[in-house]
């Protein structure tokens, strides 16, 4: 029976991702840790891996590479070499080359940059054959003499219960046929038993095969490495020419040749693997890697079961209440509402367990900054470390791949703009090695992310000169500190004098910005000169599914996430404080919080277009939400709370526009659809300034604002 291996191949590239991810991330930790065994062990493991897939789809460069790779890996275990910044650089370089061979053809040309590493890793493992001249060698078409020829006898006997193992050993003959050429083989028949006795879950045979190759003893052994607890393997080398096989007795051995049997289906050898169940040299390691986005997520087989029990309950739920219906009676009444009731909780679990399944730890996009630290250090001659902190905070699936990039640009950032140079740093009294923080932490409701760095802080004085050069305030616009460095997120805005390949552009801050909006996420900036400075990132567990509070404003419904809210207080006209006929707060328990008319801010007032408060309306009867978002409290004015809900979250921005104020809609039970309000955004505003002429205003104000202020 023929394999498709072809179905196999995006699992194949999918694990083979984490193992590179995992060798990377070791070899960052082994440059603090240069005689750490176990952690080259964990690299070696990984790449071994990766070769041993490739092999079996016919990604001949990446199978080339990875061998290269090994033999340099194997001389670091044994002592053989040292690892210095200089060979961990090339060792990284070669990582990077494995991600380009993971995503390229199988069928497509050696790259250039792979071909030039080969060459040099074959300096460093003098009397190994590297690059196309090793793969011609390995290869039974060698040209005579290029390598020795040796021949070895095979003994290969499985234990009966190999096949309970998933492993098949004529596919492990198979591959070991294509390590050199097959001149003898013995099939042993002595323990199978009578047909009436046969058990066709047991393996009753075992082998003995005589071949001629250019590899050495230990590759050939690499072939059975995964099945090792599971067989009994010897290989020996033979001096002496092998004699012709003695005939055969039919009831006890049959020659079997395995080249022809391997190329009779039109299949390419491969090796079966099964990890062992005790941990061992072959185990792999336990970390996952943040690589590239994939369709799909590993979940653990307990979380699938409470699933399936869960639908179990809701379906016997289900019935009952749809048995009720069919018989009601108003004496079933209590026993229905008992019966919905039960739904209902099920329903509400089944929610938190399906997106329990969707959260991921934020360690696995937190790994692959690590590089991006040391590739700049490189790159600038700075110092400078990574250090993480939260790895288990766990985000949605979805967000953590669209963080990446912003990530990445904050990290970049602290790296070139942050971290000053060796010198600069002793005589500022500082470690000459900088650090850069990322933490990650739930915080009401919201994960909250913080890139910090330890470096020479944000100069708002040089910001402000930038600013009003590019036009992007007025000279005479006066700005508070904390303003003042939020304009390092205006597009084009970069305090570089020159531009360099890290920055200088004005880029990269704007697409952060731009993209935790996105997210329905706040971004801010705190910062000490000379100090260091640090990025707050502020997101919601998940874009899915939220807790709402219903209110109505005017003659609509809108959603308030409940996460965000604080309490509800009765407005009352005493309270209300208007600040330079600007903007106005509302005083509770001695504290002044801005306030905002959804129903103004929204366009749902009735004939009401004047911006500020001098448009007069009346506060009986209505009511202030005070919610929060990061560390800033906004009160809503609402005219009535209508109770709590669950929602499912509906993008605005896919199906109409974005909607400054709101971050998607919900449909209601009684079919209507109703907006949800971007509290973060609307906390992100400076509501004294929104509606006054010739401020800076960071965002452009929505429809709705337009409409007033016009």
């Amino acid at each position: 029976m023929k394999i498709d291996l072809s179905q196999f191949r995006q699992t194949f590239l999918q694990e083979s991702a984490e193992h590179v991810a995992s060798m990377e991330a070791g070899l960052l930790q082994l440059r603090s840790s240069p005689d750490d065994v176990e952690l080259l062990n964990s690299i070696f493991r990984s790449a071994h891996s990766i070769k041993g897939g490739a092999g079996s789809f016919g990604m001949d460069n990446l199978t080339q590479f990875t061998h290269a790779l090994e033999s340099l890996l194997e001389r670091l275990r044994s002592k053989e070499m040292q690892a210095s910044e200089e060979l961990i650089g090339v060792l990284l370089r070669s990582v990077d080359v494995l991600r380009g061979l993971l995503r390229a053809d199988a069928d497509a040309a050696m790259p250039s940059e792979a071909v030039e590493l080969l060459a040099l890793i074959g300096t460093l493992t003098p009397g190994e054959a590297v690059g196309a001249e090793a793969a011609r060698a390995r290869t039974p078409q060698a040209a005579e003499g290029r390598l020795e020829t040796k021949r070895y006898t095979v003994e290969f006997r499985p234990d009966r219960q190999l096949f309970t193992s998933g492993t098949n050993p004529i596919v492990l003959l198979r591959n070991l046929a294509a390590l050199g050429t097959v001149e003898g083989c013995r099939l042993h028949l002595e323990e199978l038993p009578s047909l009436a006795d046969l058990d066709p879950a047991q393996c009753y045979l075992s082998w003995n095969i005589e071949i001629a190759s250019t590899c050495p003893e230990t590759e050939l052994l690499e072939v059975f490495e995964f099945v090792e607890h599971l067989a009994e393997i010897r290989i020996r080398a033979v001096d002496a020419p092998p004699q012709p096989n003695p005939a055969l007795s039919q009831n006890s051995t049959t020659a079997l040749e395995l080249r022809d049997s391997s190329a009779s289906d039109g299949q390419r050898p491969f090796v079966e693997r099964r990890k062992a169940p005790v941990a061992d040299r072959r185990q792999s390691s336990a970390k996952t890697a943040a690589g590239s986005e994939s369709g799909s997520i590993r979940v653990s087989i307990d979380k699938v079961d409470r699933l399936i029990d869960l639908v179990g309950e809701l379906v016997i739920a289900h019935v009952m209440t749809a048995q009720m219906v069919d018989d009601f009676e108003p004496s079933c009444l209590p026993k229905l509402r008992e019966a919905v009731a039960s739904m209902e909780r099920n329903t509400r679990e089944l929610h938190e367990r399906v997106m329990g399944i969707r959260m991921l730890p934020v360690g696995t996009l937190f790994q692959r900054h690590s590089r991006t630290v040391y590739d700049i250090a490189q790159a600038t001659g700075k110092q400078m470390r990574l250090e993480t902190v939260g790895e288990d905070t766990e985000i949605d699936k979805s967000m953590l791949e669209l963080l990446g990039d912003p990530l990445t640009h904050l990290v970049r950032n602290a790296a070139d703009h942050g971290i000053e140079s060796p010198e600069t740093r002793a005589a500022a009294g500082k470690p000459p090695e900088g650090v850069i923080t990322l933490k990650a932490f739930h915080r009401s409701g919201r994960v909250v992310i913080e890139v910090s760095d330890d470096g020479a802080g944000i100069d708002t004085e040089k910001v402000r000169r930038k600013a009003v050069e590019r036009g992007l305030i007025g000279p005479d616009v006066q700005m508070d500190d904390e303003q003042l460095r939020m304009l390092i997120f205006a597009p084009g805005f970069s305090t570089k004098e020159t531009v360099s390949d890290l920055s200088g552009r004005g880029v990269g801050m704007d697409v952060v910005k731009r993209n935790v909006q996105q997210l329905n996420g706040t971004v801010s900036v705190a910062s000490a000169k000379g100090r260091g400075s640090t990025v707050t990132v502020e997101l919601p567990l998940t874009l899915a599914i939220l807790d709402g509070l219903l209110v109505r404003v005017a003659d609509r419904t809108l959603v308030l996430p409940l996460l965000s809210v604080i309490e509800t207080v009765p407005l009352q006209d005493r309270q209300i404080e208007r600040v330079a006929e600007k903007g106005e707060v509302v005083v509770i328990r001695e504290e002044s919080i801005p306030l905002l008319r959804l129903s103004r801010y929204l366009g749902f007032g009735q004939g009401i277009s004047a911006p500020g408060p001098a448009a007069t309306e009346s506060s009986s009867r209505k009511l202030t939400v005070i919610v929060e978002a990061g560390r800033r409290k906004v009160g809503l004015v609402v005219d009535e709370l209508l109770g709590q809900q669950q929602v499912v979250v509906k993008s605005l921005e896919r199906n109409l526009h974005r909607v400054e104020g709101l971050m998607g809609a919900t449909i209601l039970g009684d079919g209507r659809v109703a907006p949800i309000v971007d509290v973060a955004g609307i906390a992100a505003l400076d509501l004294f300034s929104i509606y006054a002429p010739g401020m800076f205003v960071p965002e452009a104000p929505s429809p709705a604002a337009s409409a007033r202020a016009n």
